[in-house]
């Protein structure tokens, strides 16, 4: 009787992690990575077409970046900033330092944020609303709140060990009741 009511709160406890992997994982399925990643605001271009100059020295202006933008997107650039340091769990995280953040609009009015290569004006990154909403559901399912980064963190490797054992302890007492 001990183990069962031991099983029926371990249960309890992990049943809330298990549905935050479950509605992340639902998240994840129903939504394609590509319309996520934003890659349908890339206009198709003819590489003979594009200028292939690499500035290594001088950083591009206002002016050039929001004109790459506008050749290779459909976005509209409204704003931009300069970004030199990083933050954890920012939106440009693993990207090398410093990139422009162009705050641009959609053809809907929604709000985008491009990561732009300070030097080269080439687009690092998109981050829409449903990117952050996916980054979001990545941190609850790898179960790093913060960063979002950490696939070996030890919440990770605990909750699914204790995942495991509450399944199998389940099945087992399943089969080993008594009368």
């Amino acid at each position: 009787m001990k183990i069962r009511k031991i099983h029926k709160y371990v249960s309890l406890a992990i049943s809330v992690q298990l549905l935050l992997w479950t509605i992340s994982g639902l998240y994840f399925s129903f939504n394609k990575i590509e319309s996520i990643r934003g890659e349908h605001y890339y206009r198709t271009v003819d590489e003979n077409l594009i200028d292939k100059k690499e500035r290594l020295i001088e950083k591009i202006s206002e002016n050039e970046a929001f004109s790459i933008i506008t050749d290779k997107t459909f976005l509209q650039p409204l704003s931009m900033e300069l970004i030199s340091e990083s933050k954890k769990g920012s939106e440009y995280r693993g990207k090398d330092l410093p990139i422009y953040k162009v705050t641009a609009l959609d053809i809907k009015g929604d709000y985008v944020n491009i990561y732009q290569d300070v030097y080269s004006g080439d687009i690092i990154a998109l981050r829409t609303q449903s990117w952050n909403i996916w980054d979001f559901m990545w941190g609850l399912h790898i179960m790093d709140w913060v960063e979002r980064d950490n696939i070996n963190n030890i919440f990770l490797k605990f909750f699914s060990f204790l995942a495991l054992i509450t399944s199998i302890s389940g099945i087992l007492l399943f089969f080993f009741r008594r009368a």
